[in-house]
């Protein structure tokens, strides 16, 4: 199974958006999605999930502390 995984994701590549505009950058990620594996898609999913728990914690952080000097 682990090896079936592999290489289900071996074409899930994020490509390099060094110099694409926001709407490049747009399409690109839109592609680069419709490229994944269902495998893929399930693990961004996830990912996705993590940093936006992660960033809801962060953001939290950031009011409790602007609030504790307020």
């Amino acid at each position: 199974m682990a090896k079936k995984q592999r290489e289900e994701t071996e074409d899930d590549e994020v490509p390099d958006g060094e110099n694409l505009s926001a709407g490049q950058l747009d399409i690109a990620s839109v592609e680069m999605l419709q490229n994944y594996t269902d495998f893929g898609l399930r693990c961004f999913a996830e990912q996705c999930r993590h940093w936006q728990a992660m960033a809801e914690i962060e953001l939290e952080r950031r009011n409790g502390n602007h609030a504790a000097q307020s």
